[in-house]
Order: C-alpha cells, then sequence, then structure tokens
C-alpha cells in the first residue's frame, strides 16, 4: 500500500479498501465487502423500512419501469401507479446516467422533495413533487380470497424480514375471518432474507420435525431449527415457486415438501442454499457479508445448486410486457390457476 501511494500517488487506505474488496469477493458467489451504503441498505431490507418515495423500480429501455408502489407511500399518495415511467429525476435524464445512480437520486434526507418526471400510458408526460419519507415495506401483500366458494384464500410472500412473522399473523387471521379454507402462499420472485423468518413461518404450518438444518465449517455454525406445536395452522397449503425464488424461499418451500404439508408448484427453485452472516467492521461504519453455512431441508436434501423440485410443474407463460406496461392479471396466470385447482381438490378430499 505504501509502495503504491509513493509510486502512483493511489492513497493507501484505498488500496488496502480495494484489496479486501477483491479478497471477499473471490470467496464466493455470496460474499462482499459492503460500504456504508450498502451496509445501511442490508438493514434497511431485513428491518423492512427505509427513508424514500415506496416504489420497486425495474430499468428498462433508458427509464425506470415502475412495477409496483407501496400503499399509503409518498408515491402512491402522489399518483404513482405500477406501469408508470420514470425519465428524469431532479430534471437529470435517467437516459444520461446508469440505473443505479437514477435509483440513488431517489433517494435522500427524510423531507426532502424528488422531483420526478412521468411518463403514463394513458396521460401526457408530467413532472410529480415527491417528499422523501420514512416507508415501511411490507413483506406481505395481495391477500385475498380467490374462490369465495370454496374458501381458497391467497397471499404473495415478497420477502422474509423481521416484520414477516408479525404480517404473516395479520394476513392469516384476516383471511380466517373472511372464510379460509385452503392457502396458497406464492413465493415466486422472492430473494429470501432471514434465515430466522423463514424457520418462524414454517413453524406456523409444520408441528414437529426438523424445519432446516446448516452445517458449518466451525461446528458453531451447526445447528437443527425444529416445529413446535403450538399455535400451529392445520389448513391446506399449496406453494407456489419459481426459478427466482431463492435462500430463505427454499427453507420454506423444502420444509413444506419434505413434510408433506402442502403442493409445491410452478418452477424448480433458484438453488441459494448458504447462509451468510452481516458483520459490521469498526472502520467507517463498512460491512462485510460472509457465508457461514450450508443449509439442509428436514429430510437432509442440500439445497446449493439444486434448488427445490416442485411437486407439480407449471410454466408461467405471461410475463410483464414491457413494451406496452401490461402487468397480467390472475386471469392470465397459469401458475396460480393451477394452484387453485389444487386447493380446491385437496378440500374436496378432505
Amino acid at each position: 500500500a505504501s509502495h503504491g501511494e509513493h509510486a502512483i500517488g493511489l492513497p493507501a487506505v484505498a488500496t488496502v479498501f480495494e484489496f479486501t474488496c477483491g479478497a471477499i469477493g473471490g470467496l464466493d458467489n455470496y460474499s462482499a465487502y459492503l460500504t456504508s451504503g450498502q451496509l445501511k441498505d442490508v438493514y434497511s431490507q431485513i428491518d423492512g423500512n427505509f427513508v424514500g418515495l415506496g416504489i420497486e423500480l425495474k430499468a428498462d429501455d433508458g427509464s425506470l419501469l415502475i412495477v409496483n408502489v407501496i400503499p399509503g407511500s409518498p408515491a402512491d399518495r402522489a399518483g404513482l401507479r405500477a406501469t408508470d415511467r420514470i425519465v428524469a429525476v431532479d430534471r437529470q435524464s435517467t437516459r444520461e446516467i446508469s440505473t443505479d445512480s437514477a435509483a440513488n437520486l431517489l433517494q435522500g434526507p427524510e423531507g426532502s422533495i424528488a422531483e420526478v418526471t412521468i411518463h403514463s400510458t394513458d396521460r401526457d408526460p408530467r413532472t410529480v413533487r415527491v417528499r422523501r419519507e420514512h416507508v415501511e415495506v411490507p413483506s406481505i401483500d395481495n391477500i385475498k380470497i380467490v374462490d369465495p366458494e370454496a374458501g381458497v384464500a391467497y397471499l404473495r410472500l415478497v420477502s422474509f424480514q423481521r416484520t414477516t412473522n408479525r404480517d404473516m399473523d395479520r394476513a392469516l387471521w384476516q383471511l380466517h375471518r373472511q372464510g379460509m379454507k385452503s392457502l396458497i402462499i406464492d413465493l415466486r420472485g422472492n430473494p429470501g432474507g432471514l434465515l430466522s423468518a423463514s424457520v418462524e413461518v414454517a413453524d406456523k404450518f409444520v408441528d414437529r420435525g426438523t424445519i432446516v438444518s446448516t452445517k458449518g465449517r466451525n461446528t458453531a455454525e451447526d445447528y437443527r431449527y425444529t416445529a413446535h406445536q403450538i399455535a400451529t395452522w392445520r389448513v391446506p397449503l399449496v406453494v407456489l415457486i419459481d426459478g427466482n425464488s431463492a435462500s430463505a424461499s427454499e427453507i420454506f418451500a423444502g420444509a413444506i415438501r419434505d413434510h408433506r404439508r402442502g403442493t409445491i408448484i410452478g418452477e424448480r427453485s433458484y438453488g441459494k442454499g448458504s447462509v451468510q452472516g452481516i458483520f459490521p467492521l469498526a472502520v467507517g461504519g463498512c460491512g462485510v457479508r460472509l457465508t457461514t453455512a450450508k443449509f439442509y431441508s428436514p429430510a437432509g436434501t442440500p439445497i446449493n445448486e439444486l434448488g427445490v423440485s416442485p411437486d407439480v410443474t407449471v410454466h408461467m407463460t405471461a410475463k410483464p410486457d414491457l413494451a406496452t406496461a401490461q402487468i397480467p392479471t390472475d386471469d392470465d396466470d397459469r401458475v396460480l390457476k393451477a394452484a387453485v385447482q389444487v386447493a380446491q381438490q385437496q378440500l374436496a378430499a378432505r
């Protein structure tokens, strides 16, 4: 580091951080050095809250496509909707900057104002001023009864975060009051999150035995998480997965499959079967995400690179059409249709 500083004027601190970043990133696909901003983002995801507008974005053709607006968020109150496109932030075109830079422009101090230029399919381009606020991100959404006559309920589990256990309790009791007799849990696109949250949710449906086990190089990382009989919901289950259901999603789906607690429908899951710990460093507010163990389903099956295979394979044909910004409806969703049929059959067989 000191040689680099003398030879080319590269600060020693920068050299050390670059080598640290490269060394940790080379360990495996999931270990990484985290800058202070990245560490803050990780904690925001774990806690399910952040300061911002309350929108989920996808880069598309030089603009930022809004794929989801959190109900009650500043963006929601300002009239932003899914399928709207952000083409400029604070008068800076999204074509001229990277997607990450544009997304970073949307962040800022609580109470500050973001000017976003919006293109919608049904109205003229407009500029909207949106106040950045503290936003709670729900880990469960789209809670509804999809077949009132049979009592088939549905919810989408977006991610496994610190609030998921509480969010699931609220959703289950809400659906119970609405006449739930069978439940579809949608894990498609769920990237995972906290291992502890996936265990807590699985424990609501599995009454005994192993939920997941972990094995690490250090025996302190070897652990078996087991289910508790109290407060178990007996409702028949259908679980939807796809190739983007990963990590904690695969823990939950693997537990339901191995305990024959429900029917898994969709496509083989992603196959991320390792556990990472988040370790804050004493210098500069940065941190490290480090792989500490691999996890195994109740039957002892490794998830890594194998994923969870569905009981019933159904491919999702209808995708969001980015050209026309059309989001598929329930009627277009072959996987959900198959799930409702299986749920009805489950109830008929009882």
